[in-house]
């Protein structure tokens, strides 16, 4: 049974994008990205811009120390905004849209990430370098939030859905009020032994407030300690922090759009993948007012609800309203809203972020924004040693079943299981038959060349039945071996759910509640964060 972290290469793996195994193996190509990736130096070229910027050093860490204590961050990380007050820190920034019971568990690992490279940096750069999670809670998709999947003690995926007691059409999905409690106790009563401190955290975290509130109080609680910040994308305070950057945009209106238009077709061309496809004749950015419900601006000012209705503004009305700090970020502009209100050299990425980022090295230079360098963030499969013990049984690689399709792992196993070796025989005989064909061909050639043909067609006809009854073999064989089958499948289902790597499918809340705070920090403490492999670790 292992007990050491397993690191696998990502070339070998499914759901991680060209731009991320470029950057993982070195080979980015220049003009990508506006900032050199995963790069040192080039973090630390971006930390002497960010500190000659101009900035609201004061206000910002007055914010983020207001909102760490509402979140309940430690006070021995507060105390660390004093060097950001006066301007002598940067950040190692992540973020990700607000999740029910800490969202799927890479938004977790994104988090804890950013604490590990900051501190790494903070000693090469031989300056503060603060972590921060960036609470993306302005999204109003709220499919892609709302539910929480885990494994029951039978082995079974089990789903809790965060349903708000009223949805709004367009409503940012960080607003809606949460209690998890009913959910927190079905969780408990699916596990064998749920950890009583894991539990603890997550009732702290989602007993109520908003979802936002609810995923800054967890990453505080667990992070926090380990210098993490966390702020609210949505907060006022950092609207008006930006507002050079939103007259910026509103003042160049259609080009911006048409910038990453031409961005996108020109990387399409060369085969990377470009998942922002923005509205053709809208503004990069949504109007939300008191209401926190997005809606849609046109260049020509046709403000749109959710709900179909519109009106007409002037330029002069768009502007009032943007100072007002109703505007909210669309997927384009949030990156560059993000870096240019925090002094960032580096940003933890998923392979989506990494794939839209390079869609907007442009913008970056054309708003005048500090780029930061990007950083694949660390990716790994937690199992417990039950579902371990099943997979040592298995015969089979953590390898294999993490980065094969079922149909060849079905088929692998079942030639594993099968001591008679049955597809070798049919091999053999296959060999067999194609040999006797090919000695007479020869011989019925120079007696009539018109027979060679038939010969072939022979062979083929021969071969036909044969592949027949193998295919009738591979079924009994699995009828057979139905218990080696079905390990398999719960194998594949700890480890792949929805044929995805767990991490993207498997909630923060589900280990939490499972393994407890303590080993699941101490699990992920023994494994290197250079982004180089996706990890394997056997975690109780």
């Amino acid at each position: 049974m292992r007990t050491e972290p397993l690191g696998i290469p990502f070339r070998r793996l499914a759901n991680f994008s060209r731009s991320w195994q470029a950057i993982a193996e070195s080979r980015v190509p220049d003009g990508l990205y506006a900032r050199t990736a995963a790069n040192v130096e080039s973090c630390r070229a971006a930390a002497e811009e960010q500190l000659a910027r101009p900035r609201e050093w004061k206000a910002l860490a007055a914010l983020l120390e207001a909102r760490g204590k509402n979140y309940g961050v430690s006070q021995s990380t507060l105390a660390r905004l004093d060097a950001l007050a006066k301007g002598r820190a940067v950040m190692v920034v992540t973020g990700q849209q607000v999740g029910y019971l800490g969202g799927p568990l890479y938004t977790f690992l994104k988090a804890y990430h950013a604490t590990r490279l900051a501190s790494e940096l903070e000693k090469q750069l031989r300056i503060p370098v603060l972590p921060v999670f960036w609470l993306e809670g302005e999204d109003h998709d709220i499919e892609e939030v709302r539910n929480a999947n885990f494994l029951n003690k039978n082995g079974e995926t089990q789903n809790l859905r965060f349903e708000p007691e009223q949805e709004r059409q367009g409503f940012m999905v960080g607003c809606y009020e949460v209690n998890a409690a009913v959910h927190l106790n079905e969780l408990a009563a699916s596990l064998s032994l749920p950890n009583e401190e894991g539990m603890a955290v997550l009732r702290e975290g989602y007993g109520g407030g908003t979802l936002s509130d609810a995923m800054g109080r967890l990453l505080a609680r667990l992070l926090g300690p380990r210098g993490l910040l966390v702020i609210e994308g949505m907060e006022p305070e950092l609207k008006q922090m930006a507002m050079p950057l939103w007259e910026n945009v509103v003042d160049r209106g259609a080009g911006l759009g048409e910038m990453l238009r031409t961005r996108s077709g020109e990387l399409h061309a060369q085969g990377w993948a470009t998942p922002l496809e923005p509205t053709p004749d809208s503004y990069l950015f949504y109007l939300a007012g008191n209401d926190r419900t997005r809606k849609s601006l046109s260049y020509e000012g046709k403000l749109q609800t959710p709900g179909g209705t519109s009106e007409k503004l002037s330029r002069d009305e768009i502007k009032r309203r943007v100072h007002a700090g109703e505007v909210s970020p669309k997927a384009p502009l949030r990156p560059l809203y993000q870096d240019f209100v925090l002094p960032t050299v580096a940003y933890i990425a998923g392979p989506g972020e990494l794939d839209y980022h390079a869609q907007l090295t442009p913008l970056y230079t054309e708003l005048d924004v500090v780029a930061p360098s990007l950083v694949p963030r660390l990716s790994a499969t937690l199992m417990d040693s039950k579902t371990a013990k099943g997979v040592e049984k298995l015969n089979l690689s953590i390898e294999k079943l993490l980065g094969e399709d079922k149909r060849v792992l079905i088929k692998e196993l079942v030639r594993e299981e099968d001591e008679q070796n049955s597809a070798r025989l049919f091999d053999m005989t296959r060999v067999t038959i194609e040999a006797m064909y090919a000695q007479i061909k020869p011989v019925l050639s120079e007696i009539d060349p018109t027979l060679e043909g038939a010969a072939h067609g022979a062979a083929g006809k021969s071969l036909h039945p044969l592949n027949e009854l193998q295919q009738k073999t591979e079924r009994a064989l699995k009828q057979k071996y139905s218990t080696a089958l079905a390990r398999l499948d719960k194998a594949l289902t700890a480890l792949r759910p929805e044929g995805k790597l767990s991490e993207r499918v498997f909630c923060t809340g589900y280990y939490l509640a499972k393994a407890g705070p303590e080993k699941l920090l101490a699990a992920l403490d023994g494994l290197p964060v250079d982004g180089k492999g996706h990890w394997v670790i056997e975690i109780d």
